[in-house]
């Protein structure tokens, strides 16, 4: 009986301690949200509800390889970046860069940018679901 409580108890914990790719791009969406309006005041209203409220683009670029795997090791660095159209001037965006490891576990923003043009490849974006866009 008390091997049984043992096993729930580890159960409970492997369960409660597994988070998914959605959970840690949700994550990193929130710490490029922080990051954006803390570093651009100015920005309008607009802008700040659009950053706030509307979900971006996630787009990703290998840096380096840890692991030689066709789908991808979780352990390779990858420049993730979090875009968001900005509604005060057309066809710019608003990008915040960060680095991190595949699974987005240990993501962090480097840089913001205002970037005109969308000249990003289609591969390099990624949906919230992980899904090719």
């Amino acid at each position: 009986m008390k091997i049984v409580k043992i096993l729930n108890i580890f159960l409970i914990a492997a369960v409660c301690g597994c988070s998914s790719l959605a959970y840690y791009q949700s994550k990193a969406v929130k710490k490029a949200r922080v990051y954006v309006l803390e570093k651009m005041p100015d920005l309008s209203e607009k802008a700040r509800h659009c950053v706030k409220y509307s979900p971006p683009r996630l787009m990703q670029k290998l840096i380096l390889s840890r692991e030689i795997t066709e789908s991808g090791s979780k352990k390779d660095v990858m420049q993730t970046c979090v875009v968001w159209a900005n509604p005060d001037q057309a066809n710019t965006y608003i990008v915040v860069a960060g680095v991190s490891e595949r699974s987005l576990d240990d993501w962090y923003p480097i840089r913001l940018l205002i970037r005109s043009g969308a000249d990003w490849e289609t591969e390099d974006l990624i949906k919230e679901e992980g899904k090719a866009k």
